[in-house]
């Protein structure tokens, strides 16, 4: 497991009890990025570790071991609410904020407040973790005596409140399962040493905010709630799901189901605009001799020394 991302964020945070000044002029500096430094990272890392992990359970883990080592880096002093910036609407961490009533400060006190917030802005990548995977982010905090009020966390990003309407849509699919006559039809399944470097391809064509989701989604062949949109072309993402099938890695269903799945998870971009996928479209591709894809993402091909199937990034 590799926790370069999180080391680097421990690092920063522990500022204070390592007295680490050059630490603290990194936190000070209003003019710091740290959105793509260190939360971006954090969540890959985190994201790839996740899906090294084959049971809820042992995922569960690994995600207690990251909320206990952010929650022994930083002691907040205060409650997140009590942040207040100077200039509201500006983006966080390029404006100056403080606590209320602590206009007047030095770069001791911006270094804490905005350790702060990087501390909140890490707890809310495990808490979209924890959203994806149902895993009870509230609960967490209990069994650790955490108080939540010490971070942003928001009512409507937690399991707890999302729990009420995933529920009523299971509901609904397991009526209509019940009502339907129709022949069953398997989702794919990503064979699961391939996992992490088929994420580590694919990734990078979908949002920061949906990568996660596209981490449960291969794990798991689920049905998602509306689908991931494709930030390019969708028959290179036709093209990859083909050459993955085709190789054995794609598993446990027919070409039409897997034409299927893309139609119902997946959208794609073309021309600046959102496009729904076409089952005859996807067929031509996934289904036929065709070649539609001149820009392919990814290329398959078997190892004759090792005796199996390897995914070259292109």
């Amino acid at each position: 497991m590799k926790t370069e991302a999180l080391d680097k964020c421990l690092e920063l945070l522990s500022h204070e009890r390592r007295n680490d000044p050059g630490k603290m002029a990194i936190l000070a500096d209003l003019g710091a990025e740290f959105t793509e430094s260190y939360i971006e990272p954090f969540r890959r890392e985190l994201g790839l570790n996740i899906l090294s992990k084959t049971t809820i359970e042992e995922k569960k883990d690994l995600i207690g071991f990251y909320f206990d080592e952010l929650n022994h880096s930083f002691i907040a002093v205060r409650l997140y609410e009590e942040i207040e910036p100077l200039n509201p609407g500006v983006e966080d961490f390029t404006y100056p904020i403080w606590y209320k009533d602590e206009y007047e400060t030095d770069d001791s006190g911006i270094a804490e407040v905005r350790g702060h917030i990087l501390f909140s802005m890490l707890f809310e990548v495990i808490q979209d973790y924890c959203n994806v995977y149902r895993i009870p982010f509230l609960e967490l905090c209990k069994d650790r005596l955490f108080v939540p009020e010490m971070i942003n966390i928001q009512p409507t990003r937690d399991f707890e409140e999302l729990n009420e309407c995933q529920q009523a849509v299971e509901q609904l699919n397991t009526n209509a399962k019940k009502n339907s006559d129709s022949v069953q039809v398997h989702n794919p399944v990503f064979t699961h040493e391939y996992l992490l470097e088929i994420y580590s391809i694919l990734r990078d064509f979908f949002s920061k905010d949906e990568q996660d989701t596209l981490i449960y989604l291969l794990e798991t062949g689920a049905e998602l709630d509306k689908p991931l949109v494709f930030l390019d072309t969708g028959n290179r993402l036709a093209d990859a799901f083909k050459q993955l099938y085709e190789s054995n890695i794609i598993v446990d269903c027919q070409k039409k189901e897997l034409e299927s799945w893309i139609c119902r998870n997946f959208v794609f971009v073309h021309r600046q605009k959102i496009k729904r996928f076409i089952p005859k479209y996807l067929n031509e591709i996934i289904s036929t001799t065709k070649d539609k894809c001149q820009r392919p993402i990814l290329n398959v091909k078997f190892d004759k020394v090792d005796n199996r199937p390897v995914i070259i990034k292109l």
